[in-house]
């Protein structure tokens, strides 16, 4: 089931379904890809619709944020919770099925050699079919066909992708027709989270929406500028959506 916020369709799931969903495309040998949706994200493809063209082609666009959740219920839709990228990393992780490779793209050297520590924890039977972290910045055509060959090199089955809201969204869609195989999943912080590096938000504040919150109490120099343009530009085209659309019932 699907419904939309802001022109963007979402899936309506859980952790358990879209992980059903997702071993199935990937067990199939099909390409497949995932995106874990935040306003961020929403924002960015209101402004932009070739972003919005680029999250239309995903095969699930799963709702990551509490405030889309909430926007969907004030919607009629039944959703009981959102799909919080680390954790369905965390779930796909302790429950890989026999045989299914993984494959890590995306963060530091250091990052991808504690996360495969973390997931080996987790899941000490996991395959971890390769890792890679790429070159900082942009890539050229050289750079960008190198780094898919390699991923196609690996056969996995799930490669996860940390690139960074909008980029890693990008460069699936752009590079799709280019992979032999596996489901590509977007999950952006997820690799520090699950590697250790930095410590999830209290599950109060998720409950209230208020990661963003705590990401930023994390990294505000970073954040501050980002927060401030794309959080205000969800919150206030929401807003005048809902009015529209009340007026115009």
């Amino acid at each position: 089931m699907t419904a939309t916020v802001l022109g963007t369709t979402l899936n309506l799931t859980t952790y358990t379904q879209v992980a059903e969903e997702v071993i199935d495309t990937a067990r199939s040998g099909k390409v497949g890809a995932l995106a874990a949706a935040n306003t961020h994200l929403i924002a960015e493809a209101v402004d932009h619709p070739e972003f919005a063209a680029v999250l239309a082609g995903f095969d699930w666009v799963v709702p990551d944020g509490m405030p889309l959740v909430w926007a969907l219920q004030l919607d009629g839709h039944n959703i009981d919770d959102r799909v919080y990228g680390p954790y369905l990393m965390l779930h796909l992780l302790t429950h890989s099925p026999q045989g299914l490779r993984h494959y890590f793209f995306g963060g530091t050297e250091e990052c991808l050699q504690r996360l495969q520590e973390a997931a080996r924890k987790l899941n000490p039977e996991i395959i971890i079919a390769g890792v890679l972290s790429p070159p900082f910045g942009q890539w050229d055509d050289a750079t960008e066909a190198t780094l898919v060959q390699a991923i196609n090199a690996a056969q996995a089955d799930l490669i996860w992708v940390a690139l960074g809201g909008v980029k890693q969204e990008t460069w699936i869609a752009r590079n799709r027709n280019r992979f032999e195989r596996g489901v590509f999943l977007a999950v952006g912080d997820a690799f520090a989270l699950v590697a250790g590096m930095r410590s999830f938000a209290p599950g109060w504040m998720q409950r209230c929406g208020l990661t963003w919150a705590y990401r930023l109490m994390q990294e505000p120099r970073r954040l501050l500028k980002r927060y401030l343009q794309k959080n205000s530009r969800f919150l206030t085209t929401f807003l005048v959506d809902r009015i529209k659309r009340t007026y115009s019932a």
